[in-house]
């Protein structure tokens, strides 16, 4: 019996704690964190955000509370959570050039940027942006110091690259060609060659894409088969995105049976989407109409999120397709059964049933799709409200 009080209480705790999250704010005005920073020896974290910002609001939601962030980040950081159009914001945004939502600012008790990231991430990315930023060998201010010295050995470039994807995406990409110019074979088999796969390989011609797909053999000791798979799955996907835009039917049709001849599920709901997707860019609508049919009876027919998504670019890429928009039309609705209270699954069943006419179950969408907006960004909300007012104007 005590070990079981002393399990509930320690869940209860944990519980608490993640309900904490992140403390921001806690010391009001730019020198009171300036000289607690300075006392503390820290840096001062700013979430630069805007009340419309989705993304902003997703970490919220789903990052900021994790026990792992608040831990790391209440006892390395002087954390405080910025508006970028009101008050102090708007000097700050001008000061930092901040131009994207949300931007994760690290900056010293001076005011000097030590550290810069941002987007949406998930609770490791952001984890590990906040490990580079209190590593002093790490951070973006080192490695840039180092970089514009001179210094270009590949482990310290890796770094570098790392450091600089999520805010300077251009300088970034430069970098990356530089390490898979420099990098030889050998070094691409050892551990570090995995790490730069992982953050290099964008498809499977490229020179670690290429490499990867040859001599998957080597990788075997340096990454769980979960994490080859979903490399290899990664980069034939890319690839095959490149053969649909060039009309490329017999190379991607040889790369989709990777998919289609899968013994795993997720690998045949890829398939799946990859050839509707085919067919629906390039015009041949009785085939879409094939497709999806089948993923409707079969392996799509309880995923909401896939079938919404397929609705969504049958009626952008589709519109001008009696076929494509009542293929639409039976997914959407089809997401709509499954998730009911999910705010872009009931606003695309809404845009699809405006371009189809169907003015009833439109509004009835588009309501429901206003009221769950409540609960999101007030971009969104209008977004919302914008449809609606469309679709009463029918």
């Amino acid at each position: 019996m005590k070990n079981i009080c002393i399990v509930i209480l320690l869940l209860f705790a944990n519980m608490v704690k993640g309900q904490e999250g992140i403390k921001f704010n806690q010391v009001n005005g730019w020198a009171a964190m300036a000289q607690k920073a300075s006392a503390e020896q820290k840096l001062i974290f700013i979430d630069c955000y805007t009340s419309w910002c989705a993304p902003c609001k997703w970490m919220d939601k789903n990052v900021f509370i994790e026990p792992s962030v608040a831990d790391f980040y209440n006892k390395n950081f002087i954390n405080a959570k910025i508006d970028m159009e009101k008050g102090a914001g708007i000097e700050l945004r001008k000061k930092y050039n901040v131009q994207s939502f949300p931007t994760f600012l690290f900056v010293n008790d001076k005011g000097e940027v030590i550290h810069r990231t941002g987007s949406k991430m998930s609770v490791a990315e952001f984890l590990e942006e906040g490990k580079m930023a209190a590593d002093p060998k790490r951070n973006f201010a080192f490695l840039n110091k180092r970089y514009e010295s001179g210094q270009k050995d590949l482990p310290f470039l890796l770094n570098y690259y790392m450091a600089l994807q999520k805010s300077d995406r251009a300088k970034a990409d430069k970098v990356g060609k530089d390490i898979t110019s420099l990098i030889s074979d050998e070094e691409l088999s050892s551990a570090f060659g995995w790490k730069v796969i992982n953050a290099l390989a964008r498809t499977e011609k490229d020179r670690a894409g290429a490499y990867f797909m040859a001599n998957k053999s080597k990788f075997n000791s340096l990454s769980t088969q979960q994490e080859r798979d979903q490399l290899t799955d990664r980069l034939i996907t890319s690839t095959m995105y490149g053969y649909m835009s060039a009309k490329d039917e017999s190379s991607f049709m040889k790369a989709l049976a990777h998919f289609k001849n899968s013994d795993q599920t997720d690998r045949k709901k890829q398939g799946m989407m990859l050839e509707a997707d085919f067919y629906l860019e390039q015009g041949r609508f009785e085939e879409y109409k094939n497709i999806t049919n089948l993923a409707l009876k079969s392996y799509l027919k309880d995923e909401a999120e896939k079938l919404s998504f397929l609705a969504r670019r049958a009626d952008y890429k589709g519109a001008s397709s009696a076929v494509a928009l009542n293929q639409a039309y039976l997914m959407a609705k089809r997401a709509v059964q499954l998730e009911p209270e999910e705010y872009s699954i009931q606003s695309t069943f809404a845009k699809v049933c405006l371009s189809l006419k169907k003015k009833d179950e439109a509004l009835q969408a588009a309501k429901k799709s206003r009221s769950l907006a409540d609960a999101e960004t007030s971009k969104i909300q209008k977004l919302a409200q914008d449809l609606l007012d469309k679709i009463e104007l029918l």
